[in-house]
C-alpha cells in the first residue's frame, strides 16, 4: 500500500506536457508522439491517457485502470535503475512501452539503455522502428526481433493482420475453421501454394476477436525462446510481457533465468483463469 501511495503521488506531482503537436500524432504527458495510424482500429493502452485538445496531456491517475499501472511500473524501473537501463518489450506492438520508458528515463535518469523489443506481426514489426525514431531513438542501436517469443525455435502458424493487437499463434480450431472457408472459396490450392512458397496464404479471412470481426492472412512466423533472450542481458530492469496467452507456457519455462536475471515484470494476462494461474 505504501508502493500504491507513493505512485500515486508521484503522478500527481508530475506537470501535464505541453507542445506543438503533428497533425497525424496524439501526444503523452511525457511527450511521446505517437501516429494515429497506429491506433485506427484498436486503442491500445496508450491511447488511453488523457489529451485535451490545447495540446496538452495530464500524467495518468489510477482511474485511467491498466495503463496506470503500465505507467508505475515504468516509472519505478526508471528510477531504480544503475549503471544500464535494460528493459525486454515481448509482444512490443509497436514498442509503445518501450518508447515511453526511453522517454521517462531520459527525463528523470538519464543512463545508459538497451531495449530489446520482441514483435511476430511484420507491419507492426515495422511500425515499432517507426515509432522508435519518432521519438528519438534510432532502432539500429537496441535490438528488435522480428518474431515469436516461445518456448522453441520452431516456426508458427500466426494470425498476421495490421492494426489489431490481438494477433496469435493460430489454434486448432482456428485452422480449421480457415480450411473449411478455404475450400468453400476453392481457394485451398492457390492458399497453400503461396504458404509453402513465401510463408503465407496471402487470402485474408473474417474472424471473430473481441472487439467484432477482423481479417487476418496466415503466415509462419519464427520463434525463439525466452531463455535464449535473457541469455545476452546481464540484467533485465523491466520486462513488459502481453502475449496473447502465451505466458502460460513462456514465463514458467523460463522462470529459472527470469528469477536471476530480471528485477520487474508488468504482465498483462487474458482472463481470470489465466491470471490466476500466472499468479
Amino acid at each position: 500500500m505504501e508502493l500504491l501511495d507513493a505512485t500515486v503521488g508521484m503522478f500527481a506531482d508530475m506537470e501535464p506536457w505541453q507542445g506543438d503537436v503533428r497533425a497525424d500524432c496524439f501526444p503523452s504527458y511525457l511527450g511521446v508522439m505517437t501516429e494515429t495510424a497506429f491506433v485506427a482500429e484498436q486503442a491500445p493502452s496508450n491511447q488511453l491517457l488523457p489529451v485535451n485538445n490545447q495540446g496538452s496531456a495530464p500524467p495518468p491517475t489510477f482511474a485511467n485502470g491498466e495503463v496506470s499501472y503500465e505507467q508505475a511500473a515504468i516509472h519505478r524501473a526508471v528510477q531504480d535503475a544503475k549503471g544500464q537501463f535494460n528493459m525486454l518489450e515481448l509482444g512490443g506492438g509497436f514498442a509503445a512501452r518501450t518508447v515511453d520508458a526511453h522517454a521517462a528515463l531520459q527525463r528523470d535518469n538519464p543512463l545508459p539503455c538497451r531495449f530489446v523489443v520482441v514483435q511476430a506481426e511484420p507491419t507492426h514489426f515495422e511500425w515499432a522502428k517507426r515509432h522508435m525514431r519518432n521519438n528519438g531513438i534510432d532502432p539500429d542501436a537496441h535490438w528488435l526481433i522480428n518474431a515469436l517469443v516461445g518456448i522453441d525455435t520452431m516456426p508458427k502458424l500466426f494470425l498476421l493482420g495490421e492494426g489489431f493487437y490481438g494477433n496469435s499463434i493460430a489454434s486448432d480450431e482456428i485452422i480449421t475453421q480457415f480450411l473449411s472457408n478455404l475450400a468453400k472459396g476453392g481457394m485451398v490450392e492457390a492458399a497453400m501454394g503461396r504458404l509453402l512458397r513465401h510463408g503465407s496464404c496471402g487470402v485474408q479471412q473474417p474472424f471473430d476477436v473481441a472487439d467484432g470481426v477482423q481479417n487476418f492472412d496466415f503466415g509462419f512466423v519464427s520463434s525463439i525462446p525466452l531463455v535464449d533472450i535473457l541469455q545476452t542481458l546481464e540484467h533485465v530492469d523491466l520486462m513488459d510481457v502481453d502475449i496473447q496467452g502465451g505466458e502460460a507456457e513462456v514465463l514458467p519455462a523460463a522462470m529459472d533465468a527470469i528469477n536471476k536475471q530480471v528485477e520487474r515484470i508488468h504482465l498483462a494476462t487474458h482472463g481470470k483463469e489465466l491470471h490466476s494461474h500466472m499468479w
